[in-house]
């Protein structure tokens, strides 16, 4: 081998192997691979991030912990896995942009809705399917409960157990995710991260 050619190798190599630019395309479509795949996650932190930046005393969480169970409850009753994005960002609408001086509890309006679900997908005949409504309802009820008497308690209470409802139904989430059932798995990742980011801040912050 020329000295020549031995030089040209070497920067060929250094090229290929060494330069930045080189791995930058790698690198760039290794994060598109995980953004494109992992969405829902990223979703879901961004989202608590945000909540918890405007954090207070977890009593403003209260409606969110209602709402939540509600999704699920609404997604068994219409029998649509994909619903569960629709109910939830109508019952966003729903819970927080009910005007404060209105004198409207926005948990109460989202347990009534539940109740509306519930009647809903009885009709259906969804009660004797194996589409989860007697489950989701169970959650519905054990969830909006805690979420509720949150209200009528010690503030530092309320917002005590509003973090444990919704930690709580992280664990809701992951157990949906993994059997892959009454919502889409995306749903299901997206709302346990969430909540259980969301838990955590309001159990530590308040």
């Amino acid at each position: 081998m020329t000295e020549k050619e031995s030089f040209a190798d070497k920067v060929r190599d250094h090229a290929t192997d060494d330069s930045p630019h080189a791995h930058q395309a790698p690198d760039r479509s290794r994060w598109t691979d995980v953004l494109m795949h992992r969405w829902p996650t990223a979703l879901g932190i961004v989202v608590a991030a945000l909540a918890a930046f405007d954090l207070e005393d977890g009593l403003e969480f209260a409606a969110l912990a209602v709402l939540m169970p509600l999704v699920y409850l609404g997604a068994a009753a219409l029998d649509r896995r994909w619903s569960a994005w629709v109910v939830l960002l109508a019952g966003l609408a729903l819970a927080f942009f009910i005007p404060s001086t209105s004198g409207v509890v926005p948990s109460v309006v989202l347990l009534v809705a539940a109740l509306v679900f519930l009647v809903l997908g009885a009709v259906r005949g969804q009660l004797v399917k194996p589409s989860g409504l007697t489950l989701q309802a169970g959650g519905m009820l054990a969830f909006g409960s805690i979420a509720l008497v949150a209200l009528y308690v010690e503030p530092d209470l309320g917002g005590k157990l509003v973090g444990i409802a919704i930690l709580g139904h992280a664990a809701w989430d992951a157990y949906h995710y993994l059997r892959s059932r009454v919502v889409l798995r995306s749903y299901a990742e997206f709302c346990a991260v969430l909540d259980l980011l969301l838990g955590v801040a309001i159990l530590f912050m308040t």
